[in-house]
C-alpha cells in the first residue's frame, strides 16, 4: 500500500518491514550481549528526568507504535537537515531523530547517520545510532546500529 502524506512519497509495506526487521535485529542483539554491556545510564540530558535504560523499548511496542515510529523515521530522514530534531509521538511512547550526517557511500547511494530515542512513559529510554541509505529505488533502508545506547550526537 502506499500514500501520500504532506507531498511525501511513503512505501508504508517498506517502513513496516523495516521496522520489523530492526525489531528482530535489535531483539538479537539484545540476547547475544551482556545486559551490563548492552545497557548502561544515560548522563546527557534527553529532558527525561529520572529516566533509565533497562529494557528493550521495541519489544514493547505494539504494531500501530511501530508504524508510527517507522513513518516518522522516514519522514526525518527525507526531510530534516543534518542536526535538527524530528519528534513523534504514540500512546506511551514518544521519540525523536536526530540526522547527523548525510554522504553519499562508496557504491553512490545516499546516506544518513542518525540517532533514534525511544521513550516510554517519560521514565525509560533507548538510544540507537545508525545507519541508513536509499536503495536503488529510492527508499531508505537501514544498514546498521552502530551503538545502542549511547551516543556523542545528542
Amino acid at each position: 500500500m502506499t500514500y501520500y502524506k504532506n507531498s511525501l512519497f511513503i512505501s508504508y509495506s517498506k517502513a513496516r518491514g523495516f521496522f520489523l526487521g530492526l525489531s528482530a535485529i535489535l531483539f538479537l542483539f539484545l540476547f547475544t550481549n551482556s545486559s551490563e554491556a548492552f545497557f548502561h545510564k544515560k548522563e546527557k540530558n534527553l529532558n527525561t528526568e529520572n529516566a533509565e535504560i533497562t529494557e528493550d523499548l521495541y519489544s514493547k511496542m505494539n504494531d500501530k507504535h511501530i508504524d508510527v515510529a517507522a513513518e516518522n523515521l522516514l519522514i526525518a530522514l527525507e526531510t530534516k537537515s543534518d542536526n535538527q530534531r524530528h519528534r513523534w509521538a504514540q500512546g506511551s511512547f514518544e521519540g525523536y531523530i536526530i540526522p547527523f550526517s548525510t554522504f553519499i557511500n562508496e557504491l553512490g547511494y545516499f546516506c544518513r547517520d542518525y540517532v533514534e530515542v525511544i521513550v516510554r512513559n517519560g521514565k525509560k529510554y533507548n538510544v540507537y545510532e545508525n545507519n541508513a541509505c536509499r536503495d536503488h529505488d529510492g527508499e531508505w533502508v537501514w544498514i546498521e546500529t552502530r551503538s545502542a545506547n549511547q551516543s556523542d550526537n545528542l
